[in-house]
């Protein structure tokens, strides 16, 4: 090497995104989940964390931070220093905000830079046991015959199970009518009701209902059948080709977060996930691991959210 390069090299040695490969993580790791203790995200998180600070060689403390759908954590993370202590970790509505509300303090899409996926959740169409609706293509034959007639509930306004709903509607050309809850707990207790005729749920908080014979499952959203319910269809082999809808739990750092330390917490998700005690965790919530990169997730997440927000215009779906 010539003299006149040893400068440059130095120099590159020297550099943050260098320095951050080599010693990050030096302190614990902050994950904020912009959601109440408890809730589905939070769960989801702590199944891959111990694993993944077991990897980086420090603690990963998870932070609940609810208020606003999940924006206030959200805008908290977007205007933490850039060093990769502090995440954050949010379901899929994180790329439907723009949708959802007139304002916000933070662009979801350009405030962060996406690390990785958690886990892919399928959800479940679900009617009661007593209800007259035996089978999703039953539901679409029914939905036609009557139109308006039939109902679908939500766990709130925007969110992914109300958006899969539209989608339904705007893919069959049906219209069952949306009737938004506040929260899944009590728009499951309707459906049992007969309140209410269809709800698409998270299968974790719907099976042990179909398991307890208290509600029926009529397809499940994701492109394939899932080993919990293996005998129950997608809704692509129901009459919707193609339909391929799943939740998912993101994690993304503030922009400017430098690449060589989003790489490193990619990678210590990847391998954890990779790990047997993960996946079965994962799997007895009929969670779906996932190998993203961080590449892999930004053009995911665009994908996501040009495709929601087209959703929400269709259905004319207003932000607050």
């Amino acid at each position: 090497m010539k003299l006149r390069h040893l400068p440059l090299l130095a120099a590159l040695l020297a550099s943050p995104a260098v320095q951050a490969s080599d010693d990050f993580p030096k302190q614990p790791v902050r994950i904020v989940v912009p959601h109440q203790a408890g809730s589905t995200t939070e769960t989801f998180g702590r199944m891959l964390t111990p694993e993944m600070s077991t990897l980086l060689g420090k603690p990963i403390v998870i932070e609940s931070r609810a208020g606003a759908a999940g924006t206030i954590g959200a805008r908290d993370v977007a205007v933490s220093k850039p060093d990769g202590y502090t995440g954050l970790m949010n379901a899929s509505i994180q790329v439907m905000y723009p949708g959802i509300f007139k304002v916000l303090h933070f662009d979801p899409m350009k405030d962060f830079t996406p690390v990785g996926v958690f886990g892919f959740a399928p959800m479940v169409a679900v009617v009661r046991t007593q209800s007259a609706i035996t089978s999703f293509k039953d539901l679409l034959e029914t939905a036609r015959a009557k139109p308006g007639t039939l109902t679908f509930a939500s766990g709130g306004l925007g969110s992914l199970p109300h958006l899969v709903g539209e989608l339904v509607n705007l893919r069959t050309g049906t219209r069952i009518s949306h009737v938004p809850y506040n929260g899944t707990g009590q728009a499951l207790t309707d459906v049992m009701g007969g309140h209410v005729d269809v709800l698409y749920a998270s299968v974790a908080s719907a099976i042990p209902l179909i398991k307890g014979g208290k509600l029926r499952a009529l397809a499940v959203t994701s492109a394939s059948r899932i080993d919990l319910l293996p005998d129950v269809p997608t809704i692509a082999e129901s009459g919707i080709a193609d339909f391929d809808v799943t939740s998912w739990y993101g994690y993304w750092v503030p922009r400017g977060t430098p690449p060589a330390v989003v790489a490193k917490l990619n990678q210590a998700m990847q391998d954890a996930s990779a790990m047997e005690p993960v996946r079965k965790r994962l799997a007895g919530e009929g969670i779906i691991p996932s190998r993203m990169t961080a590449d892999e997730f930004a053009t995911f997440a665009a994908a996501e959210n040009v495709k929601w927000l087209d959703v929400m215009k269709q259905a004319n779906v207003q932000p607050n």
